[in-house]
This record gives structure tokens, sequence and C-alpha cells, in this order.
């Protein structure tokens, strides 16, 4: 009767709700800065991913030579994400440099930043280009239309980038100065 008046919220109502009211709370605050970096990648992945989807469809009109379609499709997509990627990476984290009240950048804490990020988003870039390009390219020789070849080779390839990016922003530490720079 116990445990039937505890999880129906008969009994310990309150401190039941406030424990399960705070796991996501304080998992938003551990991983913040990791969420809002997959969330900025998906989005700017996301976008890409389209547009180089649209243009692999396009170009194989224009162009029978695979290996020609599938690094202008590579090339597109890259370009398209890293702009928008770098645009909502700046907006979620402009605070984190920024001093609240001169609005002056801390360029050491930015410095920083970005040494950490280039060398993220070159592993990121490399797993994701090279392996797209080869997933790609393997696709239309086996005879995929474009568009569901570079589809199945986003996919792929973001997932293996994806997976790479959150294990070296991990190890290299890329948040420790911002969380430093919070609690100071």
């Amino acid at each position: 009767m116990y445990l039937y008046n505890c999880y129906l919220g008969k009994k310990n109502n309150i401190s039941n709700n406030r424990i399960f009211n705070r796991l996501p709370t304080n998992f938003y605050k551990k991983y913040r800065e990791t969420i809002l970096m997959n969330k900025d990648l998906l989005i700017a992945g996301t976008i890409g991913f389209l547009a180089s989807a649209v243009i692999a469809e396009l170009y194989a009109i224009y162009s029978p030579n695979n290996v020609l379609t599938s690094t202008i499709t590579v090339l597109v997509g890259f370009i398209i994400y890293k702009i928008i990627f770098i645009i909502l990476f700046h907006i979620d984290n402009k605070k984190k440099y920024t001093d609240k009240f001169t609005s002056q950048i801390n360029f050491n804490i930015l410095k920083k930043i970005i040494k950490k990020m280039i060398f993220a988003w070159s592993i990121f870039d490399i797993v994701n280009n090279l392996s797209r390009w080869v997933i790609l390219f393997e696709l239309l020789i086996t005879g995929f239309r474009p568009f569901e070849a570079a589809i199945i080779s986003s996919i792929a390839a973001s997932s293996i980038s994806y997976l790479a990016i959150n294990i070296i922003s991990k190890r290299i530490k890329i948040f420790s100065s911002l969380k430093k720079k919070n609690t100071q």
C-alpha cells in the first residue's frame, strides 16, 4: 500500500515531485553548453543537408560525372553548414565572453574557445566530409538517385561526426573556460 500511495501521490507527493522536477533541470545545467552546441550542429546540419540534397539532384542533371557531383554536393553542404553553425554558436555563447556592463569582449576567453573549437571542428569536418564523400560516391556508383544518395550519406556521416565532436569537446574541455567565467 505504501508504494501505491507514493507513486499515486497520496503520500510524499511534494518530495517526489521535487526530485522528478530537479532531474531535468540539473541535467540541463550540467550539460547546457554541450546541448546548445549539439542544437546548433543539428540546425546547421539540417539546413546544409537540405541544400546539398537539392544541389545533388540539380547537379546530376547537368553532369553525369559522379566524382564531380559528389564533390560539389559536399562542398555546398559544408559551406552552408559552417556559416550557419558559426552564427548560431556565436548567438548562444556571446554572453560568455562579453562583459554584461561594458559589452566588451574578453579576448582571452574568446581565444581559448576559438582554439579549442577550431581543433574540434577540424576533426568533425574531416570525419564528416570524408565519410560523406566516400559514402555518396559509392551510392551513386551503385545506382542510387543523387537525392537519395545525398540523404543516406548525410545521415551516416553526420552520425559518425556528431559522435566524434562530442567525444572531442568533452576530452579537450571546450567549455571549461566558460564555466570558470560564469562561476566567478
